[in-house]
């Protein structure tokens, strides 16, 4: 791939030529301090561009304003946040609010170095030099890998035709969003978040569409069953076909269609999106032997086992207050955990410890989602009206995640009942007209 236009005429691009990419660490831009001193200027080199990539990158200028930073991306666009790819673009809204995309001239002002296009090939911890695909070497100080994750594939027979997708970039949105047209037939194998999403989007434009889920009901990963028989119910209602406990194992590409041979039967599609979760990009850590396991084991600052590299967003596999490493495939690990990144990489602390919490927006409805979802948990109903609240109780009383359909105003005072970790009485919380700030 050809590399995108970057900040070709900015000072800080200029400087980052062959012969100081290749320099010896801390040894470059010498200047003299305002009491004589000759401080060094500190380079911090981010390989991937995508939110974790590029929140990393303006924390870090915020921060600091002398250190050069150097931003790597992989994809010719410049850095933009993924929510809106299964919903807004495949409707066909080419500028979304939600996508965060900002003009290449903004990293000018900031002083960042964007180089698009530029695929990363290895790391040298060694010598502390990141390997280009053109066989470019990059001298760093520091280093943040911010790769993301990829669509998990389908290790069955068939599942290499074109008719068969995922969803992971703006160009795997644009393709998928150029094909849906009324009568379109689409199977979608998998009844996940972004799969329900494109399936809510596709309905919308006419399509018809199939959605194939292994297990026995919608979401089942996140929300507990009386929240995913409601969402079930919209898809129903809209006419998505919802077929679970169904197995795709083979599929047999035709020139008219794609005939997929699933656990309940055989099915024809002109499309088939596969949903079926991600797949962590630690190869260039575990090459590098960096510790990793299904994603880059970090401390809660983003520390990474090798002092001088650092891990952004749902790469990372982050160290937990309760001890346990656990990755994120969500917006708000690339938009808060980069906080604590930064931090680390100037001195000081500001461990990420949030609560989990990830949202969906399906047929008009929107479901936020805190905390914990383990099936030990009690799930009470609280209702108001349309607004929908589902709260898990462990066995001591204490609310350790919850669900809110249209009834984001409950997120803040829940976030705040989970923190503190009390036992609530069962009667108040199911009581509507007791505020949950109340409780808190």
């Amino acid at each position: 791939m050809p590399a995108a236009p970057s900040l070709l005429r900015h000072p800080l691009r200029q400087g980052i030529g062959r012969a100081c990419r290749d320099r010896p660490p801390h040894l470059s831009y010498p200047r003299r301090g305002r009491r004589g001193a000759v401080p060094t200027l500190m380079r911090t080199v981010i390989i991937g561009a995508g939110q974790a990539g590029r929140r990393t990158a303006e924390l870090l200028r915020g921060l600091d304003a002398e250190r050069e930073i150097l931003l790597l991306g992989e994809e010719a666009e410049p850095p933009y946040d993924r929510p809106p790819l299964s919903k807004e673009i495949l409707l066909g809204e080419e500028h979304p609010r939600g996508l965060m995309q900002r003009d290449i001239h903004a990293y000018e002002t900031q002083r960042i170095a964007l180089l698009l296009g530029e695929r990363v090939e290895g790391i040298d911890v060694g010598t502390a030099r990141v390997a280009k695909a053109d066989g470019e070497r990059i001298a760093f100080d520091s280093l943040v890998i911010a790769t993301g994750a990829r669509a998990r594939g389908l290790p069955i027979a068939g599942a290499n035709d074109p008719r068969v997708l995922t969803l992971r970039s703006m160009a795997d949105a644009r393709a998928l969003s150029a094909r849906l047209r009324p009568g379109l037939r689409l199977a979608v194998g998998g009844a996940g978040l972004i799969g329900l999403e494109v399936a809510a989007a596709a309905i919308q434009l006419g399509c018809a569409v199939t959605v194939l889920e292994m297990g026995d009901r919608a979401m089942a990963r996140c929300v507990p069953e009386t929240i995913s028989s409601r969402i079930e119910t919209w898809h129903r209602a809209a006419g998505v076909v919802l077929k679970f406990g169904c197995r795709l194992t083979a599929i047999e590409p035709r020139r008219e269609a794609l005939r997929l041979y699933t656990s309940g039967g055989e099915i024809e599609a002109d499309l088939l999106l596969v949903a079926i979760g991600a797949v962590p990009n630690d190869e260039l850590a575990r090459e590098a032997g960096i510790a990793v396991e299904d994603g880059i084991l970090t401390d809660a600052s983003g520390r990474t086992s090798h002092p001088q590299v650092f891990a952004a967003g749902e790469v990372a596999r982050i160290r937990r207050p309760s001890g346990r490493h656990v990755r994120f495939e969500t917006w708000q690990v690339a938009q808060h955990q980069p906080v604590a990144v930064a931090h680390a990489l100037c001195g000081t602390e500001r461990p990420y410890a949030e609560l989990p919490w990830h949202w969906t927006d399906q047929f008009g409805h929107n479901v936020q989602i805190l905390g914990a979802h383990s099936s030990g948990l009690d799930w009470l109903l609280r209702a108001e009206g349309e607004r929908l609240s589902c709260l898990g109780l462990d066995a001591d009383g204490r609310v350790q995640g919850a669900v809110l359909i249209d009834n984001g105003r409950e997120a803040t005072p829940l976030r705040r009942i989970i923190a503190a970790g009390k036992p609530l009485g069962r009667q108040r919380l199911l009581d509507p007209s007791v505020p949950l700030r109340q409780l808190c």
